[in-house]
């Protein structure tokens, strides 16, 4: 924590396991993408589901000044924003409740639209509150979620031009696939998505943000970039898919640590947690760590986890539990002391745990990963 503020490092002393924000590699990770989409678009940072897990205010702190736009996916989260930003644009995702719809509009959040009764919703709220209220028209151009279908958007746009109180500012469309740069779903999808921008143009009906692009469009799809991107799990450092990183090169922002509350001797045979999952097979030492499934680290880990400790890796033994886990140091490990700090995930020395190589053993996907971090655990920007 070579960034930390002294009253950071004095917090992290009294905790038994936190988490670590990088301000510097969000900074970076945004440079990066800047470098590559194409000239004149900006950044919509899609920092819904607390910042995938990674916090809401650290990440919103790190990228505020670097991009044009957030991204979120309920009120609360939007309205945090605007208690920070009072100015900073910011898209609420999704088909809100009707009440949240009066609150987003008074806060002056922009809201997605992805049918034309629920613009007339918006309208008719933002109608008796005397107010204007900027829209995003969702496409659904084959994500088959939500949007406009993409043979009604025209018509349906039309209509929703001519409500009171609404201000066409964006259109945008989201893509199932993508993950390989020469899809022709997803070719098609921006192709469908360009007629319907220029089909509304010719009509008189024009919008100041256009944007398709989400992590893999970014990488994969530069005619997708339109005047806006949404990078989200590439803003963290995490491959979208197996073997994307190459074309930027990112850096994780988050690192998990746990102090180590006890050191134990097992002897060959003996176990350690639930189940007996692990019996030793040797005479070993094992530390328990505070920390289990209730703080978001996967039960499928059990017997398959691995963390690092000064600097090398060890396996975690045992299933799972709520609050504590056990890892295996091995039998010639007789200076471990409670106290120290372990890295569940992040890197320590050369070596690194990341968020793909966990999602693999557990049998999921990095975004899981890191969205079920607790939203209790201490998180500090660094």
């Amino acid at each position: 924590m070579a960034t930390a503020t002294v009253e950071q490092k004095l917090e992290v002393d009294k905790l038994s396991t936190w988490l670590e924000i990088n301000r510097d590699a969000v900074t970076h990770n945004l440079d990066r993408i800047y470098r590559w989409i194409m000239p004149g678009a900006e950044i919509l940072a899609v920092i819904k589901s607390n910042a995938y897990g990674h916090g809401l205010i650290e990440i919103a702190r790190a990228a505020a000044d670097h991009a044009a736009y957030f991204g979120v996916s309920h009120i609360s989260e939007a309205l945090v924003l605007r208690q920070l930003y009072l100015e900073k644009p910011i898209l609420l995702f999704g088909i809100p409740p009707e009440r949240d719809v009066e609150t987003a509009i008074r806060s002056k959040i922009t809201l997605s639209v992805s049918s034309l009764s629920e613009a007339e919703l918006i309208s008719n709220i933002a109608n008796k509150l005397s107010k204007s209220v900027n829209v995003h028209i969702k496409i659904d151009t084959g994500m088959g979620r939500l949007g406009i279908r993409w043979p009604e958007a025209v018509s349906n746009i039309r209509q929703i031009a001519a409500l009171d109180s609404i201000h066409l500012e964006g259109i945008y469309t989201h893509f199932p696939e993508g993950a390989s740069d020469q899809d022709s779903f997803t070719m098609q999808q921006i192709k469908v998505f360009m007629d319907i921008i220029d089909e509304a143009s010719g009509k008189g009906i024009h919008f100041a943000y256009r944007h398709a692009a989400n992590s893999l469009g970014i990488l994969n799809y530069k005619e997708s970039h339109l005047n806006l991107v949404r990078p989200g799990i590439t803003l963290y450092g995490i491959k979208p898919s197996s073997g994307m990183m190459s074309k930027i090169p990112l850096k994780p922002v988050l690192s998990w640590r746990a102090r180590i509350i006890l050191v134990k001797k097992l002897k060959t045979g003996e176990s350690t947690g639930y189940n007996r999952l692990y019996k030793a097979s040797h005479d070993t030492t094992i530390g328990i760590l505070p920390v289990g499934y209730s703080h978001g680290y996967p039960f499928a880990l059990s017997n398959r986890g691995l963390v690092l400790y000064r600097g090398k890796r060890y396996p975690i033994a045992g299933q799972v539990s709520m609050d504590y886990v056990a890892v295996d140091f091995g039998a010639d490990m007789d200076d471990i002391h409670a106290g120290e700090v372990v890295t569940l995930l992040g890197s320590d020395g050369d070596d690194a745990v990341t968020a793909e190589i966990l999602a693999e053993r557990a049998g999921t996907i990095p975004y899981v990963i890191v969205t079920q971090l607790n939203l209790a655990l201490p998180r500090f920007l660094v």
